[in-house]
């Protein structure tokens, strides 16, 4: 018998264990995401016979399932009964492909969909010529300010609040054609999530911040990051001073996926990828 649950907070004592034992590096499985996001892609847990999976929809309202463990404990029925009524399953791991029969399933990939994997070492060194125009540009910021830094905590996130006011009207877009409402939830609800984050101020005033998590021993994963762009060169501060903050602890960065953003692809480049991380989907041949 099916069980279907809407993700709550009170799930994320199992979600989040049963993520730490599937050793993804993919930004999608940690519990922040599936809950920040759980009214835009609908998240719903569902419990089978074989394993539990997340069901959900995509920006082009395509459904689709997550499995939580690894295929190979489903049978092909309940695979192809999963498939059948979920449209297909994403994001898949190339580790789990041959799981999938090719007589009975295909396999593609977005490009816009794909996570973007550092090395915390190079982001926090930023030498080389990959980062000669961030290197000028974190040069410019030290040049021009002198930042403090605090761990983001209950006692300093209305700070946070308001930068990611400010950078919500310096979008010049909708709010709901941004983040920003996924994004204060998460300053909201900070503890309750497990998140860790750093607040910037320069000359008293608070200017940045950046939001993330574990998703593995050595990855971590930055769900946010939000500063004005009067600072010019603040983004690579920040990415600079996370990186070196975290570097004794984790080897890579994921800077989660570009969305098919054109922008947002030049950016993510440019900060030299160890890898780009394909995510999968897999679904039945009609």
């Amino acid at each position: 018998m099916d069980i279907i649950e809407t993700i709550g907070l009170k799930h994320r004592p199992f979600l989040s264990e049963r993520f730490r034992q599937m050793h993804l590096n993919i930004s999608d499985y940690t519990f922040a995401n599936l809950y920040l996001f759980r009214n835009v892609s609908h998240y719903n847990i569902l419990t089978k016979d074989c394993g539990t999976f997340i069901s959900a929809y995509n920006r082009q309202d395509q459904n689709y399932i997550m499995p939580l463990d690894s295929p190979q404990n489903c049978s092909p029925d309940t695979l192809r009964h999963l498939a059948n009524d979920g449209g297909f399953f994403f994001p898949i791991p190339e580790a789990w492909l041959p799981f999938f029969p090719e007589n009975e399933f295909s396999i593609t990939f977005d490009d816009g969909e794909s996570d973007y994997i550092y090395l915390t070492s190079n982001m926090a060194s930023f030498a080389g010529k990959q980062y000669t125009r961030h290197r000028n540009h974190l040069n410019q910021f030290f040049g021009a300010y002198r930042p403090l830094d605090q761990a983001l905590n209950a006692d300093n996130v209305q700070d946070a609040a308001a930068v990611l006011q400010h950078w919500q009207e310096e979008s010049l877009l909708a709010e709901n054609k941004t983040d920003y409402s996924v994004c204060m939830e998460a300053l909201q609800k900070f503890s309750e999530l497990a998140l860790w984050g750093t607040l910037y101020y320069i000359e008293g005033k608070p200017a940045g911040f950046i939001v993330g998590e574990a998703l593995s021993k050595d990855t971590f994963c930055l769900h946010f990051a939000k500063g004005s762009k009067k600072y010019h060169g603040i983004y690579e501060f920040m990415f600079n001073d996370t990186a070196i903050k975290l570097q004794s602890q984790y080897q890579y960065l994921n800077l989660e996926e570009d969305m098919g953003n054109g922008n947002l692809r030049r950016t993510k480049k440019s900060y030299g990828p160890e890898r780009i991380l394909k995510k999968y989907r897999v679904r039945l041949k009609r």
